[in-house]
């Protein structure tokens, strides 16, 4: 699946643990997109690539 705009996904930014956020802007989709999330802990907005989501966060209460 490809994340599109609006999408919560689960990603790596570096740190050792991973993080949950949602996707604001999707830059050249495709194989090399580059994805503008929010996440949800902190707030911050953080810049990701493709290759640094992990998948769908699991549902609350799951």
């Amino acid at each position: 699946m490809v994340p599109a705009e609006n999408d919560r996904v689960t990603y790596r930014d570096g740190r050792e643990a991973l993080h949950q956020g949602q996707i604001e802007e999707v830059r050249d989709p495709g194989p090399h997109a580059v994805y503008r999330i929010r996440n949800e802990r902190t707030n911050e907005l953080q810049v990701i690539t493709q290759d640094q989501i992990e998948g769908e966060p699991p549902e609350p209460g799951a």
